[in-house]
């Protein structure tokens, strides 16, 4: 008995003395779970509504982020996509929409739906209507595709990023400084060539004289038509015509491609039978994600993180 109670005081002497250092001793699974959940409510708190003004109306109407998001991938990419191609879309959603936002501060809205200046942007309802009978099935696809990357943005070296997108290149994409000018050092032409599979990679659009005319009246006064009406043409290293004379005046491949309303600046023309018809390659301005390409690689198996960084040279996904 002796024994007994000499054992029993030690171990009750020693849990005594190691109590207090247990008590004092950080939760280390507590403590990271605290600081998650404190970095998590801060990303939802930072950003929980956009105001997006509907160019239609002009009206300014405030959706959730996961809303706004929502509508654009709608908008922007087809429902058909893969998931991981639909989620890389909503990161550089959400990436181009925090960097266009940070030049609109002085304005009421925080972004438009004019695709020309901003992304495009769908209301859910209108996305509906438009699936028809695959309403339920698209939405909840691009709904979780949304919910699983919601907050993540890509960086490059700590800045957030000018994520634009295109529908289809010409088979690689474009340097933006061959296209806009500047320096961009994660928008550099990088291979795309799996887009010369998809049903919208080849276009063509063919204008009588008089409707050449007509509608090159904004970037050259054009006098006679002639097979030679447009001459030394440069191109840039992904292929696009960066500059065309037209009847004589140098102008750039772009304003020509939005004036005749072209799909891409890659194109060639041709004079036959008292009409120009123009081939044209890609669908967009080439620069960043190709849509169809994000598609292609996610149907190679690979993850929307690995796509967005094929396209956005040397960023991050934070």
């Amino acid at each position: 008995m002796k024994t007994v109670y000499i054992t029993t005081m030690m171990v009750l002497a020693v849990c005594m003395l190691l109590f207090p250092l247990m008590a004092a001793a950080p939760n280390v699974q507590g403590e990271s779970s605290q600081v998650l959940s404190e970095n998590v409510l801060q990303n939802n708190t930072e950003i929980s509504t956009v105001k997006v003004k509907l160019s239609k109306s002009g009206e300014i109407k405030e959706f959730s982020l996961e809303d706004y998001i929502f509508g654009v991938v709608a908008a922007e990419m087809p429902a058909l996509y893969e998931n991981e191609a639909l989620k890389a879309q909503a990161v550089a959603a959400y990436t181009y929409f925090l960097k266009k936002n940070q030049s609109n501060t002085d304005k009421e809205y925080d972004i438009t739906d004019d695709f020309t200046v901003d992304q495009a942007f769908i209301m859910p309802e209108d996305a509906r209507e438009k699936w028809a009978s695959g309403a339920d099935e698209y939405e909840n696809k691009i709904r979780s595709a949304v919910k699983s990357v919601l907050y993540k943005k890509i960086t490059c070296s700590g800045e957030i990023i000018s994520a634009v997108y295109h529908a289809v290149s010409g088979g690689k994409t474009e340097n933006a400084s061959d296209v806009w000018g500047g320096e961009y050092s994660y928008l550099v032409s990088v291979d795309s060539s799996w887009d010369k599979l998809s049903d919208n990679y080849l276009s063509s659009a063919s204008f009588t004289a008089e409707e050449l005319k007509a509608k090159l009246s904004s970037v050259a006064e054009i006098g006679d038509i002639s097979a030679n009406c447009f001459s030394n043409i440069t191109r840039t290293a992904a292929g696009s015509i960066s500059k065309i004379s037209v009847s004589g005046k140098e102008v750039s491949g772009s304003s020509v491609r939005l004036a005749l309303g072209l799909k891409s600046s890659d194109f060639d023309v041709a004079f036959l039978d008292g009409k120009y018809t123009f081939t044209v390659r890609g669908y967009g301005h080439g620069i960043g994600m190709s849509q169809h390409g994000a598609n292609y690689l996610a149907m190679q198996g690979k993850t929307y993180e690995e796509i967005l960084r094929h396209y956005y040279t040397g960023c991050a996904i934070e």
